[in-house]
């Protein structure tokens, strides 16, 4: 990065995950960027300053707002917080529990969602009034939730989406209609237009029915999904969302900000062939905020990439939920693509199944994408995830047995001998294996070509171990902002994390 004496600071959306540290004015992000605040740190939730924002954070989840001043670091790891934004993408009443719908918005959530005034997501009742942040997908409004809170207080309903099918009287955000009801949006650069993002606001209205059209708005208001509108200049980002657009083999689009990598690109839980429609990311690298162009320096995979193919049969799948492959059962979500209908409407016969997808921190199973390959070949097993569990010669992948006795072995591209392989892996390292073989009598994948294909076991935007340090490394940062979005799982503040000075 070039320096300029010009910069003054960073600007990040990014869901915040905060937890505690021996410095207690040190805010955790994502768990991998630890950020200081100070008694000049401004904190608001919805555009509201608070005067205790430790218990408004309570356990997190939010999506967050924050401006780091100019000491923040080059990788975007440090630095003292400005500003904080606490952000809720939906208020309102819950219109659907099968599936889960918020406002008529689908939203599904995983181990990392934090729960706020309710024990569990299966205790919602159809009419309950939350409040949720979370990952917005930019097809169809759907979200993976970050937080969500049981909330029947709410005065005001709220929603944060893109606005389509716009005509004189109403407009959609994903499958909610809304009666413009003679309100004029505001803060609209280029008019209130199709697929603009917008927050709108809205008189709560107990004999709303899911399907009909909302009848009782009182605010559009035009904002940018990802990165402000910052003078023109490069400047360091972090951005976190869901991938929106596949653009070619070295660039995909977020929203309204094109990403590109190339062979200086480093990725971390996955690799180049995961980056696909709905898949969520942490972008770290250098905005054009002229272009709204980010060359990327780091991509990273929010949650650990898996990948199933193997023969399936049709009792194998539960439709409109679920497929299992050796006794592991893997969920849809929203964002699942289906594109043979394998979920929606199941198999006849045995048929050989792809699934690419990720897994929460409790040990769930996602697809992100449902593939038929063909013909059914046991001959052809392929599996990557986490090694749970090691026995030379004996590996676990996500609690599948593998017998690695006849198998190859990979690491950074080199072949190596079963006793260099096991001597390097640990449990929670991320494995693949290709070309194996499925014994159903024995329940044993064997032989194939295992690599290991992620060594770290946590992430570190600056290539070390994280540390705790009361004397963090602060360098300067080239650049004046840049934004963010991102999934929160966890929040812990310790009493004297904020000081005073938030009035």
């Amino acid at each position: 990065m070039k320096k300029n004496s010009k910069i003054h600071n960073i600007i990040i959306i990014l869901f915040l995950i905060i937890s505690s540290s021996l410095i207690a004015q040190t805010l955790t992000v994502n768990g991998i960027r630890d950020f200081s605040i100070d008694n000049n740190t401004i904190v608001r939730k919805d555009g509201v300053i608070v005067s205790q924002p430790s218990i408004i954070i309570g356990t997190g989840g939010f999506k967050v707002q924050f401006r780091v001043a100019k000491d923040v670091n080059p990788t975007i790891s440090q630095g003292t917080l400005v500003e904080l934004d606490l952000i809720s993408d939906i208020k309102g009443p819950v219109t659907s529990l099968g599936p889960l719908r918020v406002l008529d918005q689908r939203v599904f959530t995983t181990a990392e969602t934090v729960l706020d005034n309710i024990a569990s997501v299966a205790s919602l009742q159809q009419g309950d009034i939350v409040s949720v942040s979370g990952a917005i997908n930019s097809g169809d409004n759907s979200m993976q939730l970050s937080r969500l809170e049981l909330n029947n207080t709410l005065t005001q309903w709220k929603l944060r989406g893109f606005a389509r099918n716009i005509t004189a009287t109403d407009f959609t955000i994903g499958s909610l209609v809304i009666n413009t009801n003679a309100v004029t949006a505001t803060d609209c650069i280029n008019g209130f237009v199709e697929n603009v993002f917008v927050e709108i606001k809205a008189t709560p209205d107990a004999s709303y029915v899911t399907g009909n059209a909302l009848t009782t708005l009182t605010s559009i208001q035009c904002q940018t999904p990802d990165v402000y509108q910052d003078p023109n200049d490069s400047i360091p980002v972090v951005v976190e969302a869901m991938v929106s657009e596949i653009i070619d083999l070295s660039s995909f689009r977020i929203n309204d900000l094109v990403i590109f990598f190339d062979a200086n690109t480093s990725f971390d839980n996955g690799e180049v062939e995961h980056i696909d429609v709905g898949t969520k990311l942490e972008i770290q690298g250098t905005l054009d905020t002229n272009t709204r162009f980010i060359t990327a320096a780091t991509i990273r995979f929010v949650h650990h990439r898996v990948k199933f193919v193997a023969p399936i049969m049709p009792a194998d799948i539960t439709i409109g939920e679920s497929i299992t492959f050796f006794g592991k059962q893997i969920f849809i979500t929203p964002q699942t693509r289906d594109d043979d209908d394998i979920i929606s409407s199941g198999l006849s016969s045995e048929r050989q199944i792809e699934v690419r997808g990720f897994m929460d921190s409790a040990g769930n199973l996602f697809a992100r994408r449902v593939k038929d390959k063909g013909t059914p070949d046991s001959q052809d097993i392929e599996l990557r995830g986490d090694i749970t569990a090691i026995n030379q010669p004996t590996v676990e992948l996500n609690g599948i047995s593998i017998d690695a006795s006849t198998s190859l072995f990979e690491i950074d591209d080199d072949y190596v001998d079963i006793n260099v392989f096991f001597s390097m892996i640990q449990v929670g390292m991320q494995m693949e294996i290709e070309e194996a073989v499925y014994d159903a009598s024995t329940q044993i994948i064997s032989g194939g070509t295992i690599e290991l294909v992620e060594q770290e076991l946590e992430d570190n935007p600056d290539g070390a171990a994280n540390t705790t340090s009361s004397i963090p490394i602060i360098k300067e940062i080239i650049g004046i902002g840049g934004i963010g979005l991102a999934t929160v799982t966890k929040v812990e503040i310790i009493e004297l994390i904020f000081g005073a000075g938030f009035e």
